[in-house]
């Protein structure tokens, strides 16, 4: 079942790889084409707002991507040109999460204020993102932008996270902004699925955990910096 899921995955890739890049090469005949990029890297790099924005529309349709086993639904906006990582490889995502659907409301919690990307093993459980957004990772492709809608959200939910000079931190009593079992709709951008360009900024040779915590570089284009 698991590998049929992947193929799927793989099959939605293809198709909406195909889609993406009709909707891109198509003029506007609705509207004046915006020229301006909202952000000039990773899967919005030549993108205009305009385009990121009628994306961001077609993501809303509750039809959208592939529905798997569990309600886990899958929405891959752009496809990435990048390496596909299997279980077991590192990745590093940009992710923010929504509790009321994508880009509503107050976000419950997101990577970019930690000025790099978040970076786990695909497979090796955490208490900072579910399980199940390793299942919505599986045929992702770095470079890419998908879209997840976890039916059952977090377990335990999701607490206000707070920063401050040690970095992020969730308080026992924190509120939550996501409730236990609820639904959680995801953003994911995946800079690294194993070319090695953001472990080059953020896990170089010979430093330490503890160093290699304090290292940032927001879109691993850029070099390394200690704060």
């Amino acid at each position: 079942m698991r590998l049929h899921n992947v193929a799927r995955r793989e099959a939605l890739a293809l198709t909406l790889s195909a889609t993406c890049n009709l909707l891109l090469s198509r003029p506007s005949s609705a509207r004046q084409e915006i020229s301006s990029t909202r952000v000039s890297w990773g899967p919005f790099k030549g993108l205009s707002d305009a385009q990121i924005d009628e994306l961001d529309e077609r993501s809303r349709d509750p039809t959208a991507g592939v529905t798997l086993d569990g309600g886990l639904r899958v929405i891959d906006l752009v496809v990435g040109p990048g390496p596909q990582p299997q279980r077991g490889d590192r990745v590093y995502v940009h992710y923010k999460v929504w509790a009321n659907g994508f880009r509503v409301g107050q976000a419950a919690d997101y990577s970019f204020a930690d000025n790099r990307p978040y970076s786990w093993t695909l497979g090796q459980s955490n208490d900072r993102l579910p399980r199940t957004i390793d299942d919505g990772l599986l045929g992702m492709r770095e470079g890419g932008w998908r879209r997840v809608y976890l039916p059952d959200g977090f377990e335990s939910g999701l607490r206000k996270v707070s920063r401050g000079p040690q970095g992020r931190y969730v308080g026992a009593k924190a509120p939550l902004l996501l409730q236990p079992g609820a639904p959680a709709y995801v953003d994911l951008i995946m800079l690294d699925g194993g070319s090695g360009r953001c472990e080059r900024f953020l896990r170089p040779p010979g430093a330490s955990e503890k160093e290699m915590a304090k290292l940032v570089s927001l879109t691993c284009s850029a070099r390394m910096e200690i704060f």
